[in-house]
């Protein structure tokens, strides 16, 4: 759900478009907008826990994991 809502945000609530983007019916991101509303703590919880993953965090759940970049992306 909280992925649906970023696309929202990001598509200035336009939930047509974001349906276009995702190439589902716009009903069902009207209803991740209606579960949004009814749950908003919850929503709002996974998005900052979204963004406050990074690779560090990442690598102590999941050890294996190995950090790679594009040849064309410059590392600072």
């Amino acid at each position: 759900m909280w992925e649906v809502l970023v696309l929202l945000r990001s598509y200035s609530g336009n939930s047509a478009v974001v349906a276009r983007h995702l190439r589902w019916p716009e009903a069902k991101v009207r209803a991740a907008e209606n579960y949004a509303e009814a749950f908003p703590e919850e929503i709002e919880e996974a998005m900052v826990e979204n963004e406050s993953a990074d690779f560090r965090s990442l690598k102590r759940m999941l050890p294996q994991a190995v950090e790679f970049s594009s040849p064309k992306t410059k590392r600072r």
